[in-house]
């Protein structure tokens, strides 16, 4: 399913680029290897973006939250 979601993504916004974090970035080439697989096979006709792993890797969510709490604490 998460293959179909970006696979519909990047037909309607063409990034160049996805970028997974969170808990599920975690997974490695569990997860990363069939979904690459998942999302060419939906983009036959055009490449597909690279699939990668958030720097911040599971404390993605942790800091995007901070971010917001900081900005609405200005």
């Amino acid at each position: 399913m998460l293959a179909q979601g970006l696979t519909i993504l990047t037909l309607l916004l063409d990034p160049k680029v996805i970028v997974l974090g969170g808990g599920v970035s975690h997974a490695g080439d569990a997860l990363f290897g069939p979904l690459e697989l998942g999302v060419s096979a939906g983009l036959a006709w055009r490449e597909r973006p690279a699939i990668v792993r958030s720097g911040l890797g599971g404390d993605a969510g942790r800091a995007g939250a901070g971010l917001l709490a900081f900005t609405a604490a200005r």
